[in-house]
């Protein structure tokens, strides 16, 4: 009886003493989630930071004249976020928009402006393209990396345009080269595109 009455103690004893408390690891793992889930921390960064303007004059041997003015888009960005360490770092990108004039022989053959709806329709970016596919996700997220005047001597009766759009925090480009003939016609080829 003595026997009997020792293990009961010692089971009711057991038994209230495992009430289902938390180690002090779990307790402390489960208070950083529930913080992690409260406090959000951000940081904003925009690329560029502020206002950027640049007009490059370029007169070419073959008599055009090629006035190219890029200037950043302030109420037009790609926003990417990334979460590190409960704080949310939010990078914008910054749009351009461009002006292409040409002028041959002192005479103005071709001026025109381009933002991101127009690049949009001329250069084929639509939203309507499917997941894989070369230009997926170009209409929203793609933004001006270069825009330069080619300067290949063979094209002697018009103007070629190198322009290159990327999406940013990827290795996702596509170039294409804008044709400007002599009467100011012009015509958009995409030439490659990764």
């Amino acid at each position: 009886m003595k026997h009997l009455l020792g293990f009961l103690i010692i089971t009711i004893l057991g038994f209230t003493s495992c009430e289902g408390r938390k180690t002090q690891s779990q307790a402390l793992s489960e208070s950083i989630q529930e913080f992690k889930k409260t406090v959000n921390f951000e940081t904003n960064v925009y690329i560029p930071e502020t206002y950027l303007e640049q007009e490059i004059d370029t007169l070419m041997s073959n008599g055009f004249r090629v006035k190219i003015k890029t200037y950043s888009d302030m109420s037009n960005a790609v926003r990417f976020s990334k979460i590190k360490d409960t704080i949310n770092y939010q990078t914008y990108y910054r749009n351009f928009k461009f002006d292409v004039s040409v002028t041959k022989d002192n005479k103005l053959i071709y001026n025109e402006s381009f933002d991101k709806q127009k690049v949009n329709k001329d250069f084929n970016y639509s939203a309507n393209l499917v997941a894989g596919s070369d230009l997926y996700n170009f209409d929203t997220l793609a933004v001006l990396k270069t825009i330069q005047v080619n300067d290949d001597p063979t094209y002697t009766n018009m103007v070629l345009i190198d322009i290159m759009y990327a999406i940013p925090e990827s290795d996702r480009y596509a170039s294409h080269t804008l044709f400007i003939n002599e009467n100011g016609k012009s015509n958009i080829v995409q030439v490659e595109v990764k």
